[in-house]
């Protein structure tokens, strides 16, 4: 009985020492810039603005028309990088101003973008003349 309990514990021990010398992960902090933030919130805005476009009932209305759903395109934008997000942005600022028929011609030009950049990146197969490189 006390062999059992002298190779249990020297086993026990042996776990304990093995368990000791496992390295963990080094946790790494850096200094973050004031430009970093700033890109970070304007990446952030560049979201929301294009999110609360596509929230719009005329272009989701286009958007159905063009055989897109509402959640399927704010997916879309989910995945887009940051200069993409700033260039659909920057559209958004230069559509059409005033009246139904600029709304829905600036919708459309939105969604025509939208969809054209999702089939240069491979997520969709919308355009014949859009070919991605990802194949």
């Amino acid at each position: 009985m006390k062999t059992f309990f002298k190779k249990s514990a020297i086993s026990l021990l042996a776990l304990f020492i093995g368990l000791i010398n496992v390295q963990m992960p080094v946790a790494q902090a850096a200094i973050v810039t004031t430009d970093q933030v700033l890109a970070m919130q304007d990446t952030h805005a560049d979201r929301e603005r294009v999110i609360s476009f596509l929230d719009r009932a005329d272009v989701q209305q286009e958007l159905v028309k063009q055989g897109v759903s509402p959640d399927e395109a704010k997916a879309r934008v989910a995945h887009l990088n940051d200069e993409e997000l700033a260039m659909l942005s920057g559209n958004i600022d230069e559509l059409p101003a005033g009246g139904f028929v600029g709304a829905l011609i600036g919708a459309g030009l939105f969604v025509f973008v939208v969809l054209l950049i999702t089939d240069l990146l491979g997520f969709t197969d919308v355009f014949p003349f859009a070919h991605s490189h990802a194949h």
